[in-house]
């Protein structure tokens, strides 16, 4: 199963000729260094045959989204097809994310990711007030919670916070039930080369729950695109 050709089933995937995809591009709109139309040149240039401009957007986005995605939409579609899409964060411990219909409905794909924590109140934890022991346990939750939304097409960046701001790594048992559940949901698992330290295991596993995978580079600038089928390129030539 196929949907269109950004989110696939796991299972389904040639471990030998994986798909030229980015589904994590960030551009001048928000914190990334270049523009839609350079960033798809480069996409263009390193042989990508799909992305998704995955922008950073809030509830408050609406003055400038609009115009984000009529310059995706504007992108020609060969030799590389560009769909539009958000990046909004995990907004409560229920699962709620930080989006409203007037920017969702612009979108082929939501991804929701964890930027920031929340405590067991309800309330938003700045980093300093974080334990780093507890982040895993935190992100967890979040993300499991998240799965269950029905608004999400792809959970990105899996354990992304623990991993690269708390430099703690989740062990086995925290990622596995999120794959199942990401499963359940029918919710893709971003594998993310900037901030997955193994992405050929998130693979297998989510071969072993049957979810659905796309591959992301969390890009903010022309070079980073298309990191993650570089990144897969040089481990399978190290297996």
């Amino acid at each position: 199963m196929d949907r269109d050709g950004l989110i696939l089933k796991a299972r389904e995937l040639d471990l030998a000729d994986l798909p030229r995809i980015d589904s994590h591009l960030h551009t001048s709109w928000t914190d990334g260094e270049a523009s839609v139309d350079a960033v798809y040149q480069a996409a263009v240039a390193c042989g990508l045959a799909t992305v998704l401009y995955s922008e950073h957007s809030r509830k408050t986005s609406v003055d400038w989204f609009p115009s984000f995605a009529a310059q995706v939409r504007a992108l020609p579609q060969t030799p590389c097809k560009a769909y539009v899409g958000t990046e909004v964060k995990v907004e409560s411990r229920d699962g709620d994310i930080d989006t409203i219909p007037a920017i969702s409905e612009l979108c082929d794909f939501v991804m929701a990711s964890v930027h920031r924590f929340i405590g067991s109140d309800g309330r938003t934890l700045q980093f300093e007030q974080t334990d780093p022991d507890a982040a895993i346990d935190l992100e967890f939750d979040l993300s499991w919670a998240v799965l269950a939304n029905p608004q999400v097409d792809i959970l990105g960046h899996m354990f992304g916070m623990s991993y690269r701001r708390f430099k703690r790594v989740p062990p086995d048992d925290r990622i596995r039930p999120l794959i199942a559940r990401a499963a359940e949901y029918g919710v893709a698992v971003e594998v993310n080369s900037y901030y997955h330290p193994n992405p050929y295991r998130m693979i297998e596993w989510c071969r072993e729950f049957d979810a659905f995978i796309t591959f992301g580079s969390n890009a903010h600038s022309l070079a980073e695109v298309g990191a993650i089928t570089r990144l897969l390129e040089r481990q399978a030539k190290n297996a």
